[in-house]
């Protein structure tokens, strides 16, 4: 069954009737503001769904560069007693997370002000020198959800940031040039005295909404010309210009059927609150993980007195790197023992433990708890990471909508030039420029310039309810294409790390066993000690705040150990600290040891993402193909690939980055989605024709992927296909509207009864029946071959002549049960 998770309202499968949340941070971060009596919270975020918590409560957080800024800010102001910052906040997303990051904030001693942005995910915090803790702040954010990083550039904001300033004055623009031009409407005589200083108005007005508003299409649609390009900006452009240059010849002349500076003025607006709604809501969604690269961009090294970049590391050169870090380049290990993880090289989660001299592949993470030093053994340049991580996707172009826009462009240029010469030849050029010129003005693409931004915004908060973010706005048209979808295996169609399989074990340990257990878990990178973390929940993070610190000692490949009052504790492999009691081959995969004597031990397993099976089921349901390819080994991905019902020819494990690529490119006809989650899947990712990934502890494909999805469910595939389809139905209904439209109003306009009044009159009528059109079609549009109630809770499909899919069962979760309407 599924429910609504009750902290970030998105939808689950829930394993029982007494599950409400979708996962543990969000049920930490809710007792802990329900403890902390902040409950107005959810008041202030009723009926809005935010992006899930998910283990950010119990990640380790690297805030030294927090310490350094605040270092910095006290030296280069010594005398100044108020300091001030502005960073980024990553999980901030309603007015509820304003509020309440304000409020913890305010309640701290020494704090002044602080103002939250959700728009661009950033927050500015004033605060009184040697009075604020900012670290602990920064500690406290992370216990309720949230990510404080050092501020990004703002240049992925710019554009939508920018249209909205305009957005603001044409709109005042509109006003004006409507509000002077309803005097002419009602019968103001050409003698009357304000008449020409009412149009003189008008023309101004015009002329700034060209200069403010008109200027973002005709600079874009001028550049994609030159790059031989025919863009939806084209049509506009010439409109606008058209309309403009017709009404200021009608004012030289004196002409009133010709003067349409109204609807400049109204056409400027309405097709900038179009853009801005789409790129505003993808600007949100690419500046709401704020995280930092696992990637070091400056490193410290032993050879020199300055921190290295990553350009200027060579071979010989030593470089720290920083628990949770990746190697950059392939390096020699100068400390003695160390533990990393692959999951970037080969897929898999596991802990590798490399001694003194041995090599350290690029891209390995380092899951110790000090910082170790490393020789490189090559350039940043020759790194198979660098490759990975500047390797870009190339820019697609929709040929069908260019090839409709030039089919559309030379219509209208034949039909305005073919009224012209026949009212030129029976009525003269004044009356022909009028009708020439009214059929250019009517052809504009207004209605489609505000429903299609409408169409992704509705389509695109019905995905962020089920935890889906959409990055491109080009995705929704790419789905519609997608018969092949390919998967890696470890951390998309798995969970990132193992799930304890015994967690009434860690319930039912003594408090000061499970005390200890928090202390050797916390702080460490290690998958087996996070996920121990997280099953200890709430109680684990209030007892390490009560309770006086330990020195945890790592000792790699072996596990973590303390000592306290004589008595010595270990988490760590079977074994090691418990010998005599290690018979056999081990059933388990951790044990917790109290002065050589076992406490008690762990099970763990790769489990698959809840309801993978039927998620796939019903996508094989949907008759797309589905493909594996994961640089794991061979039995575990043939077993996940069984489990799931895909093919064996399909299936594909041991893959390098190339290899991955290699085959994309094969399976590749403009129709594959990719989903995937690591460095490895970065070459494949630029093959494939529509990219997607999970939001992971330490990942690098958000930047580029068309969208990112949080949570730990697949549910959301199969409705994000259909969802693409359906929008592709009402986008041609509101499109064979506007075509309606457009052939009734150019049939008035050669008629010669089309005027600026009912030119003004039609065009907001017919977008505000587009926007309705796609507004009630994406909420209830019934397909005549399917239907899928994205509203509901589970998902229907029907084909005509096709039969449900097989049942699979899935010992994990609950299942996503495709079945006949």
């Amino acid at each position: 069954m599924t429910s609504d998770c009750i902290h970030c309202g998105t939808t689950f499968t829930s394993t029982n009737l007494n599950e409400s949340f979708c996962c543990k941070g969000c049920e930490f971060v809710h007792e802990l503001i329900h403890e902390e009596g902040l409950d107005r919270y959810y008041t202030l975020r009723e009926g809005i769904s935010i992006k899930p918590v998910r283990s950010v409560p119990f990640e380790t957080h690297d805030f030294t560069w927090l310490e350094e800024f605040v270092h910095e800010a006290q030296v280069k102001s010594p005398a100044v007693k108020r300091l001030e910052g502005e960073f980024s906040l990553e999980g901030i997303s309603c007015i509820g997370c304003v509020w309440l990051v304000e409020k913890l904030f305010l309640r701290r001693p020494g704090a002044l002000e602080a103002s939250t942005h959700p728009a661009s995910g950033r927050v500015h915090l004033s605060w009184v020198r040697g009075e604020m803790d900012l670290l602990a702040f920064a500690h406290e954010l992370v216990s309720f959800g949230y990510t404080l990083a050092p501020r990004r550039g703002g240049t992925v904001a710019s554009e939508s940031g920018a249209i909205g300033a305009r957005l603001g004055l044409c709109g005042a623009f509109m006003m004006n040039a409507m509000g002077f031009a309803l005097p002419s409407y009602l019968g103001m005589p050409d003698d009357f005295a304000f008449a020409g200083l009412f149009e003189l108005v008008g023309l101004l007005t015009a002329t700034l909404s060209m200069m403010v508003g008109a200027s973002y299409f005709i600079t874009r649609a001028w550049k994609a010309v030159r790059m031989k390009i025919l863009h939806i900006d084209l049509p506009i452009a010439l409109g606008l210009l058209i309309a403009y240059i017709g009404s200021i010849i009608g004012w030289l002349w004196h002409i009133r059927g010709l003067m349409y500076f109204d609807f400049v003025s109204t056409f400027v607006f309405l097709m900038l609150i179009g853009r801005y709604l789409q790129l505003a809501a993808m600007d949100k969604n690419r500046l709401s993980l704020q995280r930092q690269r696992p990637i070091p961009d400056m490193m410290r090294s032993p050879d020199r007195l300055e921190k290295v970049s990553l350009s200027e590391l060579v071979g010989g050169l030593r470089f720290e790197i920083n628990p949770g870090q990746s190697v950059p380049v392939a390096a020699v290990l100068d400390h003695a023992t160390a533990d990393f993880s692959l999951e970037w090289i080969n897929g898999e989660a596991e802990c590798c433990n490399f001694s003194a001299g041995r090599t350290v592949p690029a891209g390995s993470i380092y899951l110790g708890k000090s910082p170790v030093i490393l020789t490189a053994s090559e350039t940043w340049a020759e790194s198979m990471l660098a490759k990975l991580v500047s390797s870009e996707r190339p820019a697609v172009r929709v040929l069908a909508l260019e090839r409709l826009l030039k089919f559309y462009l030379l219509a209208v240029l034949a039909v305005g030039v073919m009224g012209f010469w026949w009212w030129s030849y029976f009525h003269g050029a004044a009356l022909a420029l009028q009708v020439m010129i009214s059929v250019f003005v009517v052809s504009c693409p207004c209605s489609l310039g505000v429903s299609l931004p409408m169409a992704d915004e509705i389509a695109g908060s019905m995905m962020e309810r089920l935890g889906v973010f959409i990055r491109q706005p080009l995705l929704w048209t790419r789905l519609c294409r997608v018969k092949t979808v390919i998967f890696d295996k470890t951390g998309t169609l798995t969970l990132e790390r193992p799930v304890l399989v015994n967690p009434e074990v860690v319930a039912s340990l003594p408090r000061a066993a499970r005390l200890a257990l928090a202390r050797l878990a916390s702080g460490s990178l290690h998958p087996v000690s996070r996920s121990l973390l997280e099953a200890l929940g709430r109680e684990g993070q209030a007892m390490l705040r009560e309770e006086q610190a330990v020195v945890v000692e790592d000792v790699p490949g072996a596990g973590r150990r303390f000592m306290e009052e004589g008595a010595e504790w270990s988490l760590g492999k079977p074994g090691w600290r418990s010998p005599d009691l290690l018979t056999g081959v081990s059933q388990h995969d951790a044990e917790l040891v109290m002065n050589g004597e076992m406490i008690c031990h762990f099970r763990f397993q790769e489990s698959l993402r809840a309801d993978a099976i039927a998620a796939l089921g019903c996508l094989k349901n949907l008759r797309y193909r589905l493909v594996i390819l994961s640089g794991d080994r061979e039995a575990k991905v043939s077993d996940a690939a069984n489990r799931l019902g895909i093919a064996a020819s399909d299936t594909h494990a041991s893959l390098q980055p190339g290899e991955k690529e290699a085959i994309v490119e094969q399976l590749d006809r403009n129709d594959t989605l990719y989903l995937g989650d690591g460095a490895n899947d970065s070459l494949a990712f630029n093959a494939a024709w529509t990219t997607g990934t999970p939001v992971v502890d330490r990942s690098l494909l958000e930047a580029k992927a068309d969208f990112y999805f949080m949570g730990q469910s697949l549910s959301f595939l199969p409705k994000l296909l259909v969802l693409a389809k359906r929008r592709r139905r009402v986008v041609r209904c509101a499109f064979a509207f506007a075509l309606c439209y457009n052939f009734t109003a150019i049939f008035i306009s050669l008629l010669g009864h089309m005027s600026p009044l009912l030119a003004a009159i039609l065009m907001p009528l017919s977008s505000v029946v587009s926007l309705a059109i796609v507004t009630f079609g994406l909420r209830g549009w019934v397909g005549r071959n399917r239907r899928v109630d994205l509203d509901a809770k589970t998902v229907h499909v029907h084909h005509q002549g096709a039969q449900p899919p097989a049942s699979h069962h899935d010992s994990g979760s609950d299942r996503l049960r495709p079945r006949p309407i």
